[in-house]
């Protein structure tokens, strides 16, 4: 609820924004509630593997357990438990997804700035490749590089760096443009700077935040593209885990009841999505 308060120069009441402040508070407990929990899972897949196993063999002489005190989230078809392989798999989901953010970052940023820069030659030719690739749904030029190629997770990491390299190109683009157009700018070219130094030194780091705060939900993407590659079958291969092709083991055998060895995959994959673009939208914030 908002306050009211009083204004020292005329005497009169004025309205404080509690509502606003309350709203920011919200907004921080959800942030570090993401931050926990992409925390705890890191932490998991770190440790768990490494001290009670990968789960890639079987765990249990028999298949399709339910959740226990001995096997968490339950035993999948083969007898490996599920608990195991989700954590697994959380060091190739999460440090793909990662990684990808990393590098679309720096590509996507550099191109961008570039692109902004160098003149209409070279901003035309930038923009109509992006506007090639952006015809493609992500997840769809993803899918045709990754089985043009080879089953392999860094085939599939290259497929999805390619499919969100033009989202951060259009933006940095737009940032730069802005940049390019401010007094320092004009002041550097007076001073002699040439036009790649003044990309680098000056156009480059004044339009990073923004593609800085998009990274953050390009991971959320990129760890979801991974999932959808392997449950098509052109991500990674099993029996390695991975959340994606854990799904796609079990969808069969949800028509028999045993709803565990796709449902703890898909939480994962939801919790860690969601816990990336929720740190996202916080960061904008700060940023703003």
């Amino acid at each position: 609820m908002a306050t009211t308060g009083t204004d020292t120069a005329t005497g009169d009441p004025v309205v404080l924004r509690g509502n606003a402040v309350g709203r920011m508070r919200l907004g921080d407990s959800t942030a570090y509630a993401a931050f926990t929990v992409l925390g705890l899972i890191i932490a998991a897949a770190i440790l768990v593997p490494p001290i009670f196993g990968a789960g890639d063999v079987a765990q249990d002489s028999a298949g399709l357990l339910p959740p226990s005190v001995e096997h968490p989230f339950g035993t999948d078809r083969y007898g490996r438990d599920v608990f195991l392989r989700c954590f697994a798999a959380a060091r190739i989901d999460i440090v793909l997804g990662l990684s990808v953010a990393v590098v679309v970052l720096m590509i996507g940023s550099a191109i961008g700035a570039v692109s902004a820069t160098f003149g209409r030659a070279v901003d035309g030719v930038v923009m109509r490749v992006t506007d090639v690739l952006l015809a493609f749904p992500g997840v769809v030029l993803a899918l045709i590089i990754t089985a043009s190629l080879d089953k392999n997770a860094w085939f599939a990491a290259t497929a999805v760096v390619v499919a969100f390299v033009p989202l951060l190109v259009r933006l940095t683009r737009a940032k730069a443009l802005e940049v390019r157009s401010a007094d320092y700018i004009a002041a550097a070219r007076l001073t002699g700077a040439s036009t790649a130094r003044i990309a680098v030194a000056h156009v480059l780091p004044n339009s990073f935040k923004y593609p800085f705060v998009q990274s953050t939900l390009v991971a959320s993407w990129a760890i979801l593209d991974f999932a959808a590659l392997s449950f098509l079958g052109v991500g990674v291969r099993p029996p390695t885990a991975e959340w994606g092709a854990m799904i796609a083991e079990g969808v069969g055998d949800n028509l028999g009841g045993s709803w565990w060895p796709s449902f703890f995959p898909g939480l994962m994959i939801l919790l860690s999505a969601a816990s990336f673009q929720i740190i996202g939208d916080w960061l904008d914030r700060r940023l703003r």
